[in-house]
């Protein structure tokens, strides 16, 4: 869920053209119509070219420097502005063109860019516009890619704010005023008349106290970290409704953002997801060394968190149940399956399935068929004893007959003394037909066998 912006008053000028309207002034070829803005460095016109017959916005820079400062002032702007108007991107207000002029004898600097229409950050925030995460991290990760875009270019903005992102849209941020930190920086030293001042950009820092990087603070020498911290300040605002740092005067504003630690952005609002609060904090870390490295950096970081959030994640995360979307899909999910179910049983009384054929009937049904009883197998008939068996049963006999009449014959005292030998055994053949004797006579075999 996205939250609208404030509607913007209506312009009574849409019907008449731009070279219509009264002119109340002029500045370079551009005629000055109606007053939009002012600020500490200047004045916002909408203004008519006449060489290119469009309306275009003109910001007049207040320029009372010495006499002797103001070559290198003029010197100054113009490098400004060039690169300034080198910068092309989507989020990037464009510069049409840039100047000196003289008014009523004093001499004044002008840059013409493009006119857009909505409102910058501060005034939306002012109206009471309160930004969902998912915005406030859209938002920034565009600004964010709009400084990496200036930074490979060699342009650091040094003056990061709400009141420098106008807002065409809810989500379409346009970065304004690149380079004009660094021109004021040196107007004002040279209204004062300090000619110690040089080029480098250590000399040249500037910016709102309430979002300027610990090395401004301390007028240390700059780079493309210093944004980075600044836009962190402007996540932070945006997640939560408050600056990080405050004070009521400049000495003490400048001691918060040296010495104190704000709370977490979710600590403060426990609807802010904790990730997205880590993320506002790594680019505000006070030592640069450990500061998110760069504007490409946090504009991935950003990146990979919103292509992980839906709407839906943040309904739950801020109810602790689940949201009304997925609970209506879940329902449409499980009604789609009954109504297969359902269809799929009325088909099937509708259809019955036909029986199966007879030769598929179980076999329980067929009576089983007769036992077959084996056939016996007959015994084997005892075999005749032959000639050779009783001469076998003779010989043995005889031989018993002679051991007994010689163990007759032996005195006694013989026999006493002398052990009696060990009975020899008789031959296998013997020993076999002693035993087949005590079996019964074997049943002769019909003639003819």
């Amino acid at each position: 869920m996205t939250r609208a912006l404030p509607e913007s008053p209506p312009e009574p000028r849409k019907s008449v053209s731009s070279e219509a309207l009264p002119t109340i002034g002029h500045i370079g070829r551009y005629a000055l119509k109606y007053r939009i803005g002012e600020g500490g460095l200047g004045v916002v016109y909408a203004a008519h070219d006449p060489l290119l017959s469009r309306l275009i916005a003109v910001k007049t820079l207040n320029v009372d420097i010495q006499a002797d400062a103001r070559d290198t002032f003029n010197q100054l702007f113009l490098n400004e502005a060039k690169a300034a108007g080198s910068l092309s991107h989507p989020h990037i207000v464009t510069v049409f063109d840039a100047g000196l002029h003289e008014d009523e004898g004093q001499q004044g600097a002008y840059i013409a860019m493009e006119l857009l229409k909505g409102k910058d950050l501060r005034q939306l925030l002012k109206d009471g516009w309160r930004p969902t995460p998912a915005q406030a991290a859209l938002i920034v990760r565009r600004v964010a890619d709009a400084l990496a875009y200036a930074h490979t270019r060699g342009v650091v903005h040094c003056d990061i704010k709400p009141a420098n992102i106008f807002m065409v849209g809810r989500t379409q941020p346009r970065v304004l005023d690149f380079g004009i930190a660094r021109i004021a920086r040196r107007r004002d030293a040279a209204s004062r008349g300090d000619t110690t001042q040089h080029d480098e950009t250590a000399d040249l820092v500037a910016g709102s106290p309430y979002y300027m990087a610990p090395e401004q603070v301390r007028n240390e020498s700059v780079d493309r970290r210093a944004d980075v911290y600044s836009l962190g300040v402007v996540l932070y605002e945006l997640l939560t409704g408050h600056r990080p740092f405050d004070g009521e005067t400049l000495s003490a504003i400048t001691d918060a953002v040296l010495h104190r630690k704000p709370p977490s952005a979710h600590q403060i609002v426990p609807e802010v997801p904790k990730e997205l609060s880590e993320i506002a904090e790594r680019a505000m870390m006070r030592n640069r060394e450990h500061r998110t490295h760069s504007a490409r950096a946090l504009s991935r970081e950003l990146r990979h968190w919103l292509e992980q959030q839906t709407p839906e994640a943040f309904e739950e995360r801020r109810s602790g149940r689940l949201p009304w979307r997925r609970i209506l899909a879940w329902t449409g999910g499980v009604a789609a399956v009954l109504a297969l179910t359902g269809g799929m049983v009325w088909w099937g009384a509708m259809h019955p399935m036909p029986p199966e054929p007879a030769s598929q009937q179980p076999m329980a049904d067929v009576p089983p068929p007769p036992a077959v009883a084996p056939a016996p197998v007959p015994a084997p008939a005892p075999v005749a004893e032959t000639a050779s068996t009783a001469a076998l049963d003779s010989a043995a006999s005889q031989a018993m007959a002679q051991a007994e009449a010689a163990l007759a014959q032996t005195p006694a005292s013989a026999a006493a003394e002398t052990p009696a030998p060990e009975p020899t055994p008789a031959p296998a053949q013997a020993r076999g037909a002693a035993e087949g004797s005590a079996a019964p006579a074997a049943v002769p075999l019909p003639a003819g066998t």
